[in-house]
């Protein structure tokens, strides 16, 4: 198995110590392969677990223009002095929950540099490849920013290329490339592959359908492939860890969109005490 960094990022006060610890607990309690934690900071006087190594945000993105909106801010994480060249990372955001081994994800990086979680929009296959060539990169997809597998520094990385286009691009970008999902499958597009939905996804998309019967359909058809999940992120306002970490057995969950689903074993694919525990600080 690939030796691997967590990466984490931490910010203002939306998020704190107790979710990085979280989820530095649950890295280590699934993984023996992890090789040491980064988190990525504005403030150096965080108390984190130990096993954690904390490293100032780049100057040149830590600012408050970049830190809302499309959060350029997490462009940064392609180039981490503290690690060595190639070094295999995980990314994981804060409103995730780790319950299974991330060496998983970590191992992809050696078929491809930079992997993320798809989209519906963003297959990244050899059509999507070829249309961002024949546009001269106009056309492209995007995928989804709260995880990402990447090796450390490596050539064209985001990191490096939005630092090369910002002089271009300017604080305001036009074309709306400062969102970080849009520059880096904009950036990567010839390179970037999609996380395997077994291995990680975003709760609200997986675990929730239009309607309840089809979201019990839904979690008996996929029930053998949920199971090797290491990664479960939940983007999206009324499913935050805080919300799914409150609910009760059978409660209804809805998302933002009307995507809905009830947590109790049968639309969980036997999952829900997993992602319990995933959950609890």
């Amino acid at each position: 198995m690939t030796d691997w960094y967590l990466i984490l990022m931490v910010w203002g006060d939306k998020y704190g110590a107790a979710d990085c610890n979280r989820l530095i607990r649950d890295a280590y309690a699934h993984s023996n392969s992890i090789n040491g934690v980064i988190v990525l900071t504005d403030r150096m006087d965080r108390t984190l677990d130990p096993r954690a190594t904390l490293c100032p945000i780049a100057p040149d993105f830590d600012r408050e223009d970049y830190k809302s909106g499309g959060l350029p801010v997490k462009i940064s994480m392609f180039e981490i002095d503290a690690l060595p060249t190639g070094a295999a990372c995980v990314y994981v955001d804060l409103d995730s929950a780790i319950i299974g081994d991330l060496g998983a994800l970590a191992a992809l990086t050696q078929t491809a540099p930079i992997w993320t979680l798809g989209t519906f929009r963003a297959r990244f296959n050899l059509w999507a490849r070829l249309k961002w060539r024949l546009s001269k990169g106009n056309i492209f997809g995007a995928g989804n920013s709260s995880a990402f597998a990447f090796c450390n520094k490596f050539a064209g990385n985001p990191t490096a290329k939005f630092r090369e286009n910002a002089p271009i691009h300017g604080r305001h970008n036009p074309h709306a490339r400062l969102n970080d999902d849009r520059f880096i499958g904009w950036s990567c597009q010839d390179i970037i592959r999609p996380i395997p939905t077994n291995l990680a996804v975003r709760f609200r998309m997986e675990f929730l359908s239009p309607t309840v019967l089809l979201n019990r359909i839904k979690a008996w058809a996929r029930r053998n492939h949920r199971q090797d999940l290491a990664l479960v992120t939940f983007d999206g306002d009324k499913t935050k860890p805080e919300i799914v970490r409150a609910l009760r057995e059978g409660d209804l969950i809805v998302d933002h969109h009307g995507r809905q689903g009830r947590w109790c074993d049968a639309e969980m694919s036997g999952l829900r005490a997993r992602l319990k525990a995933g959950l609890q600080d």
